[in-house]
């Protein structure tokens, strides 16, 4: 008789002991399309008074063959009363279509080293082919094959243009008047500012005077008497008179950003002159305010690409040069 009490109660506190401790998983949706990405709620329940239990996240990067894991929260604990709830959320996704099925996973340990796992059922995943019935052969019930339609070669039909010139003319119109009205208001604006200079005609023309200047300065033999800054600071000046009289702009108390900018804006210097007074700029400013000391070749170099400037932005094809020295 108290054999079998002892039993009844042995499997009473067994119940409990088993009722306490639950896991469950939950999609947000048994259906998706393929390639598609669902959430997964992995809750996890269990009395306080088991100090031993182990919360076990899902390991690894998949669910099945079939389904991956793409990114998990961290878990959340919780402790309502006497219960510990735990929840971890994970998002999954599949690329292949049909209903997968997951083996139930293992999520929390009881009971130490000698102990048991106490495992949670995953729900089915559905993953729907949404193009996997399109084109079905009526006769065999399997999805047809077929190449991709070649582009079709419309002909050019002008009487489909005409029918919308006067949106074209008004366009055009439009894009006319809204040029001219930005180039005069910026002519005025550079006027306001300053930024043009009226300047009488110089008895020769500018790019003379600049190349004689440059030569010069070449003379002098500055740079390689120790005199860098005082090199760079009449190189420099030489080239903005130059700018200011041959282009009617003020560059001559502009900062080399400003000039710079100014030369971007002038059609009729190209790139590749532009180029070239940027480095010669950026050296001078480096070299006066940097205390950068340039080596010879750096400023040998400065000083052809400011003949090399001139020459290509005069107004003739002017053939006068400095020779290297």
């Amino acid at each position: 008789m108290v054999k079998a009490i002892s039993i009844v109660v042995l499997f009473l506190v067994g119940t409990v002991v088993t009722y306490a401790q639950r896991a469950h998983a939950e999609l947000d949706s048994m259906y998706i399309f393929i390639g598609g990405q669902v959430g997964l709620d992995l809750t996890v329940e269990y009395p306080k008074t088991l100090e031993d239990a182990q919360f076990m996240p899902i390991q690894g990067d998949t669910l099945c063959a079939q389904i991956e894991i793409v990114d998990r929260m961290k878990p959340d604990t919780t402790i309502a009363g006497d219960i510990v709830r735990i929840h971890q959320r994970y998002l999954v996704q599949s690329f292949d279509s049909g209903l997968h099925y997951v083996r139930p996973i293992p999520v929390l340990h009881i009971g130490g080293e000698d102990g048991e796992d106490v495992e949670c059922d995953i729900p089915a995943l559905n993953v729907i082919n949404p193009f996997q019935q399109i084109d079905v052969d009526e006769q065999t019930g399997v999805a047809k094959i077929t190449d991709v339609r070649d582009a079709m070669d419309a002909p050019f039909n002008i009487d489909e243009l005409l029918a919308y010139w006067p949106i074209l003319v008004g366009i055009l119109i439009a894009g006319i008047l809204l040029f001219v009205g930005i180039w005069y208001y910026r002519r005025y604006k550079a006027r306001q500012n300053g930024n043009v200079v009226e300047k009488s005609k110089p008895s020769e023309p500018c790019h003379v005077v600049a190349l004689r200047e440059l030569e010069r300065l070449k003379e002098e033999k500055l740079w390689q008497h120790s005199k860098v800054k005082e090199y760079y600071s009449r190189l420099t000046d030489i080239l903005r008179l130059y700018i200011t009289e041959r282009y009617d702009v003020n560059a001559l108390e502009s900062t080399t950003d400003e000039t710079l900018e100014k030369l971007r804006a002038i059609p009729d210097v190209d790139m590749a002159d532009t180029a070239r007074m940027q480095d010669i700029l950026q050296m001078a400013d480096f070299a006066k305010f940097a205390k950068h000391e340039p080596l010879p070749d750096e400023n040998d170099m400065a000083m052809r690409k400011a003949v090399e400037f001139v020459n290509n932005t005069s107004l003739v094809n002017c053939e006068v040069t400095v020779e290297k020295g």
